[in-house]
Protein backbone atom coordinates (compact mmCIF):
# COMPACT_ATOMS: atom_id res chain seq x y z
CA UNK A 1 0.00 0.00 0.00
CA UNK A 2 1.51 3.43 -1.18
CA UNK A 3 1.72 6.33 1.46
CA UNK A 4 -0.96 7.94 -0.82
CA UNK A 5 -3.37 5.24 -0.31
CA UNK A 6 -2.80 5.09 3.62
CA UNK A 7 -3.12 8.82 3.82
CA UNK A 8 -6.79 8.21 2.06
CA UNK A 9 -7.47 5.43 4.38
CA UNK A 10 -6.68 7.06 7.95
CA UNK A 11 -8.54 10.92 6.44
CA UNK A 12 -11.30 8.93 4.43
CA UNK A 13 -13.99 11.00 6.55
CA UNK A 14 -12.59 14.72 6.33
CA UNK A 15 -12.33 13.64 2.29
CA UNK A 16 -15.79 12.78 2.56
CA UNK A 17 -17.47 15.68 4.54
CA UNK A 18 -14.73 18.06 2.02
CA UNK A 19 -16.80 16.11 -0.70
CA UNK A 20 -20.13 16.60 0.62
CA UNK A 21 -19.77 20.06 1.10
CA UNK A 22 -18.64 20.75 -2.38
CA UNK A 23 -21.39 19.00 -4.01
CA UNK A 24 -23.21 21.41 -1.96
CA UNK A 25 -21.80 24.41 -2.82
CA UNK A 26 -22.00 23.42 -6.80
CA UNK A 27 -26.10 22.31 -6.42
CA UNK A 28 -26.56 26.14 -4.54
CA UNK A 29 -24.62 27.95 -7.10
CA UNK A 30 -26.46 26.40 -9.80
CA UNK A 31 -29.84 26.94 -8.60
CA UNK A 32 -28.75 30.50 -7.86
CA UNK A 33 -27.62 31.28 -11.24
CA UNK A 34 -30.81 29.44 -13.02
CA UNK A 35 -33.05 31.73 -10.63
CA UNK A 36 -30.92 34.58 -11.62
CA UNK A 37 -31.57 33.92 -15.43
CA UNK A 38 -35.67 33.28 -14.46
CA UNK A 39 -35.07 36.77 -12.98
CA UNK A 40 -33.63 38.57 -15.13
CA UNK A 41 -35.55 37.23 -18.70
CA UNK A 42 -38.50 38.38 -16.84
CA UNK A 43 -37.72 41.75 -16.26
CA UNK A 44 -36.58 41.67 -20.06
CA UNK A 45 -40.40 40.58 -20.48
CA UNK A 46 -41.85 42.89 -18.27
CA UNK A 47 -40.13 45.97 -19.86
CA UNK A 48 -40.97 44.80 -23.71
CA UNK A 49 -44.40 44.60 -22.63
CA UNK A 50 -44.65 47.90 -20.36
CA UNK A 51 -43.18 49.36 -23.86
CA UNK A 52 -45.57 47.84 -26.32
CA UNK A 53 -48.41 49.02 -23.63
CA UNK A 54 -46.88 52.84 -23.66
CA UNK A 55 -47.36 52.22 -27.47
CA UNK A 56 -50.70 51.32 -27.83
CA UNK A 57 -52.29 53.93 -25.63
CA UNK A 58 -50.41 56.56 -27.32
CA UNK A 59 -52.22 55.49 -30.62
CA UNK A 60 -55.01 55.52 -28.71
CA UNK A 61 -55.20 59.11 -27.81
CA UNK A 62 -53.87 60.30 -31.07
CA UNK A 63 -57.08 58.64 -32.88
CA UNK A 64 -59.39 59.65 -29.92
CA UNK A 65 -58.09 63.57 -30.84
CA UNK A 66 -58.23 63.64 -34.30
CA UNK A 67 -62.06 61.83 -33.69
CA UNK A 68 -63.04 64.96 -31.73
CA UNK A 69 -61.20 67.10 -34.35
CA UNK A 70 -63.23 65.88 -37.05
CA UNK A 71 -66.54 65.85 -35.57
CA UNK A 72 -66.29 69.64 -34.87
CA UNK A 73 -65.22 70.56 -38.27
CA UNK A 74 -68.47 68.01 -39.45
CA UNK A 75 -70.49 70.24 -36.87
CA UNK A 76 -68.53 73.65 -38.11
CA UNK A 77 -70.12 73.11 -41.65
CA UNK A 78 -73.58 72.51 -40.52
CA UNK A 79 -73.86 68.84 -40.66
CA UNK A 80 -73.92 65.65 -38.65
CA UNK A 81 -70.81 63.46 -37.97
CA UNK A 82 -70.87 59.90 -38.93
CA UNK A 83 -68.65 58.85 -36.27
CA UNK A 84 -69.78 59.11 -32.74
CA UNK A 85 -67.75 60.43 -29.99
CA UNK A 86 -65.07 58.48 -28.65
CA UNK A 87 -65.65 59.42 -24.79
CA UNK A 88 -69.48 58.20 -25.54
CA UNK A 89 -68.43 54.91 -27.80
CA UNK A 90 -65.89 53.66 -25.84
CA UNK A 91 -66.35 52.98 -21.86
CA UNK A 92 -63.81 54.82 -19.77
CA UNK A 93 -61.60 56.08 -22.31
CA UNK A 94 -59.70 58.95 -20.56
CA UNK A 95 -57.72 55.75 -18.64
CA UNK A 96 -57.11 53.36 -21.12
CA UNK A 97 -55.55 56.27 -22.82
CA UNK A 98 -53.49 56.86 -20.02
CA UNK A 99 -49.49 56.88 -20.52
CA UNK A 100 -47.56 55.17 -19.41
CA UNK A 101 -50.37 52.35 -18.91
CA UNK A 102 -50.46 51.22 -15.35
CA UNK A 103 -49.39 47.05 -15.48
CA UNK A 104 -49.45 45.13 -12.96
CA UNK A 105 -46.47 43.90 -11.04
CA UNK A 106 -45.37 40.29 -10.65
CA UNK A 107 -46.97 38.07 -8.54
CA UNK A 108 -46.52 38.77 -5.15
CA UNK A 109 -45.65 35.33 -2.48
CA UNK A 110 -48.82 33.80 -1.64
CA UNK A 111 -50.44 34.36 1.38
CA UNK A 112 -50.91 32.35 4.39
CA UNK A 113 -54.02 30.17 4.52
CA UNK A 114 -57.04 31.33 6.59
CA UNK A 115 -58.87 30.02 8.89
CA UNK A 116 -61.25 27.07 8.16
CA UNK A 117 -64.93 27.67 7.78
CA UNK A 118 -67.65 25.83 9.24
CA UNK A 119 -68.84 22.32 7.94
CA UNK A 120 -71.17 22.09 5.34
CA UNK A 121 -74.45 20.52 5.79
CA UNK A 122 -75.17 16.95 4.48
CA UNK A 123 -76.72 16.89 0.92
CA UNK A 124 -80.06 15.00 0.21
CA UNK A 125 -79.85 11.18 -0.64
CA UNK A 126 -79.94 10.19 -4.12
CA UNK A 127 -82.57 8.07 -5.62
CA UNK A 128 -81.91 4.70 -6.08
CA UNK A 129 -80.40 3.20 -8.85
CA UNK A 130 -82.86 1.03 -11.59
CA UNK A 131 -82.16 -2.90 -10.87
CA UNK A 132 -79.34 -4.20 -12.86
CA UNK A 133 -79.96 -6.93 -15.56
CA UNK A 134 -79.95 -10.77 -13.78
CA UNK A 135 -76.97 -12.34 -14.54
CA UNK A 136 -76.98 -15.53 -16.58
CA UNK A 137 -76.95 -19.34 -14.79
CA UNK A 138 -73.32 -20.41 -14.22
CA UNK A 139 -72.05 -23.90 -15.48
CA UNK A 140 -72.55 -26.53 -12.87
CA UNK A 141 -69.59 -27.10 -10.74
CA UNK A 142 -68.35 -30.67 -10.22
CA UNK A 143 -69.67 -32.59 -7.76
CA UNK A 144 -68.53 -33.01 -4.33
CA UNK A 145 -66.93 -35.43 -2.34
CA UNK A 146 -68.75 -38.04 -0.68
CA UNK A 147 -69.35 -37.71 2.79
CA UNK A 148 -68.52 -39.74 5.92
CA UNK A 149 -71.29 -42.33 6.59
CA UNK A 150 -73.76 -41.37 9.71
CA UNK A 151 -74.15 -43.12 13.00
CA UNK A 152 -76.53 -46.18 12.13
CA UNK A 153 -80.57 -45.53 13.80
CA UNK A 154 -81.60 -47.21 16.75
CA UNK A 155 -83.57 -50.57 16.23
CA UNK A 156 -87.09 -50.04 15.33
CA UNK A 157 -89.40 -52.42 17.30
CA UNK A 158 -92.28 -54.08 15.38
CA UNK A 159 -95.37 -54.82 16.48
CA UNK A 160 -96.80 -58.27 16.61
CA UNK A 161 -99.93 -58.81 14.80
CA UNK A 162 -102.85 -60.66 15.72
CA UNK A 163 -102.99 -63.85 15.13
CA UNK A 164 -105.67 -64.61 12.11
CA UNK A 165 -108.58 -66.46 12.09
CA UNK A 166 -108.61 -70.56 11.57
CA UNK A 167 -110.51 -71.15 8.73
CA UNK A 168 -112.85 -73.97 7.97
CA UNK A 169 -111.45 -77.79 7.56
CA UNK A 170 -111.50 -78.89 4.04
CA UNK A 171 -113.13 -81.72 2.43
CA UNK A 172 -111.78 -85.30 2.17
CA UNK A 173 -110.18 -85.72 -0.63
CA UNK A 174 -110.74 -89.07 -2.50
CA UNK A 175 -108.29 -92.49 -1.48
CA UNK A 176 -105.48 -92.79 -4.19
CA UNK A 177 -104.55 -96.00 -5.49
CA UNK A 178 -102.44 -98.03 -4.07
CA UNK A 179 -99.01 -97.39 -5.47
CA UNK A 180 -96.15 -100.09 -6.87
CA UNK A 181 -94.13 -101.99 -5.01
CA UNK A 182 -90.97 -101.05 -3.43
CA UNK A 183 -87.70 -102.47 -4.85
CA UNK A 184 -86.56 -105.26 -1.71
CA UNK A 185 -83.47 -103.82 -0.43
CA UNK A 186 -80.02 -105.06 0.20
CA UNK A 187 -80.14 -107.72 3.58
CA UNK A 188 -78.99 -106.35 6.43
CA UNK A 189 -76.22 -108.02 8.53
CA UNK A 190 -77.31 -110.80 10.66
CA UNK A 191 -79.17 -110.20 14.35
CA UNK A 192 -77.16 -110.43 18.01
CA UNK A 193 -76.07 -113.88 18.81
CA UNK A 194 -78.11 -115.84 21.97
CA UNK A 195 -75.42 -117.18 24.38
CA UNK A 196 -75.28 -121.20 24.26
CA UNK A 197 -78.42 -123.14 25.19
CA UNK A 198 -80.68 -120.08 24.66
CA UNK A 199 -82.39 -119.29 21.03
CA UNK A 200 -84.93 -116.52 19.68
CA UNK A 201 -88.47 -116.85 20.49
CA UNK A 202 -91.53 -115.43 19.88
CA UNK A 203 -93.21 -114.48 23.50
CA UNK A 204 -96.42 -115.06 23.88
CA UNK A 205 -97.36 -111.37 25.08
CA UNK A 206 -95.65 -109.86 21.81
CA UNK A 207 -96.23 -112.82 18.80
CA UNK A 208 -93.99 -109.78 17.01
CA UNK A 209 -90.64 -109.91 18.62
CA UNK A 210 -88.20 -112.47 19.34
CA UNK A 211 -85.95 -112.97 22.76
CA UNK A 212 -83.40 -114.99 23.43
CA UNK A 213 -85.17 -117.90 25.66
CA UNK A 214 -83.47 -120.64 27.13
CA UNK A 215 -84.12 -123.95 24.89
CA UNK A 216 -84.78 -126.25 27.98
CA UNK A 217 -87.54 -124.12 29.38
CA UNK A 218 -91.18 -124.71 29.39
CA UNK A 219 -93.17 -123.55 26.56
CA UNK A 220 -96.38 -122.09 28.87
CA UNK A 221 -93.86 -120.46 30.77
CA UNK A 222 -93.94 -117.59 28.68
CA UNK A 223 -96.73 -115.81 30.25
CA UNK A 224 -96.82 -111.38 29.91
CA UNK A 225 -94.68 -110.30 33.06
CA UNK A 226 -96.52 -108.26 35.74
CA UNK A 227 -94.31 -105.10 34.27
CA UNK A 228 -91.56 -103.73 31.79
CA UNK A 229 -88.98 -104.18 33.83
CA UNK A 230 -89.59 -107.23 34.39
CA UNK A 231 -89.54 -108.64 30.82
CA UNK A 232 -86.32 -106.63 30.37
CA UNK A 233 -84.62 -108.74 32.81
CA UNK A 234 -83.07 -111.85 32.31
CA UNK A 235 -84.68 -115.00 32.34
CA UNK A 236 -82.38 -117.57 34.03
CA UNK A 237 -81.83 -114.29 36.89
CA UNK A 238 -81.32 -116.12 40.39
CA UNK A 239 -84.17 -115.91 42.76
CA UNK A 240 -83.36 -115.01 46.29
CA UNK A 241 -85.59 -115.88 49.18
Amino acid sequence: MTRTERTIVQHWRGLATLCAIVALFGISWATWHRMDADRTASDRRYTAVAQEADKRGGVISTLAGDVRALRQQVQAGGATPVAPDPTKAIDDLPARTEVPVPIPGPRGEPGSPGPSGPPGTDGTAGSPGASGVPGGVGATGPAGPVGPAGPAGPAGVGVQGEPGATGPQGERGEKGEPGEPGVTGERGPAGPSCPDGYSLQAPAWDPDALVCRRESAPSDGGSSPSSPLAAGLDPSRREYP
